[in-house]
């Protein structure tokens, strides 16, 4: 991971799981939001003063690094994450794509037709290559008796997924799954096994015209799994909105349209950049396209902040 996705210890919220129900499967917003904060932390895998800061004031007994590398003819990935304990509840949390490293890039598009499983092929090999530390996260769940809890933003979003499809096929049904920004993972095959296990218990986030969510087209014969909620830039998720298991949105079809409607409408409002973010790069944020601004962290933490 490198400093473009990485944060100061000081702008992490001391009060991210200060409201988190390990009880409930159900979502909640503020199960969401802990869980964003989560997904952040996992993109410290380098930085490990920060997650024994963070492991502080969050009240976690104690965080694993995932750091699984390769790169090879038929894939590449540097797949990257975290298992966490607390008293009350066991969290597999996965990085997504770091633009400064290049395998994680080379695992998105490394798409090929879908295979006998039915998923993407670059996602696939990246889980796979972590599946020793999933069933450690699932045999530490089985040992405490605590819930498993899984998430992940952009490409760690499509990990969870898989992650959450292979712990069921292990025995263990995660209590619930959280992404944020994640891109279809599998085909309609893979949909209809995953929707029949933890379909029902997911819960993918979209941030307004985030574009990673529409990608690959559903054209490719790609499906999203799970249910689906989705705010509009720069507004705040109403959990209302939550789709039944089966959604498909958002198509890629329309971003371009919606795209195109925002930034004209930015211009009569005379709104011509983007937002700045957080952390040492945050002032060159604002020169993102919208679509891949909507889709970077702090815009899913702040639209689940009061």
């Amino acid at each position: 991971m490198s400093r473009f996705v990485e944060l100061p210890i000081d702008e992490y919220d001391r009060f991210a799981f200060s409201k988190f129900d390990p009880k409930t499967a159900q979502f909640t917003l503020d199960n969401a939001r802990a869980l964003m904060w989560m997904s952040q932390l996992a993109y410290e895998t380098r930085q490990q003063a920060t997650i024994d800061a963070v492991k502080e004031f969050w009240s976690f007994t104690g965080i694993t690094p995932i750091i699984r590398h390769n790169i090879g003819i038929r894939a590449s990935f540097d797949t990257r994450g975290l298992i966490a304990e607390r008293q009350d509840a066991v969290i597999l949390a996965f990085a997504g794509t770091d633009p400064a490293v290049w395998e994680t890039l080379a695992t998105d598009f490394n798409l090929r037709p879908l295979d006998e499983k039915d998923t993407h092929f670059g996602f696939q090999s990246a889980m796979d290559a972590a599946q020793d530390d999933i069933l450690n996260a699932i045999e530490l769940s089985k040992r405490t008796s605590k819930p498993l809890f899984v998430t992940g933003h952009s490409l760690g979003g499509a990990l969870a997924g898989l992650a959450a499809h292979f712990a069921v096929e292990q025995g263990t049904s995660p209590r619930a799954v959280y992404t944020f920004g994640m891109p279809r993972t599998g085909g309609q095959k893979f949909r209809d096994s995953y929707d029949k296990g933890p379909g029902k218990v997911t819960y993918r986030l979209v941030h307004g015209l985030d574009i990673v969510p529409r990608v690959p087209p559903s054209a490719l014969k790609f499906r999203h799994v799970g249910r689906g909620l989705q705010c509009a830039s720069g507004a705040k998720f109403d959990q209302s909105q939550l789709s039944a298991p089966g959604s498909d949105d958002p198509e890629f079809a329309k971003v371009l349209a919606d795209l195109a409607f925002s930034r004209i409408r930015g211009f009569l409002a005379r709104r011509f950049l983007s937002p700045a973010g957080p952390g040492p790069l945050g002032p060159l944020f604002k020169f993102l396209p919208q679509g891949i601004r909507d889709h970077l962290p702090d815009r899913y933490w702040k639209a689940l902040t009061p």
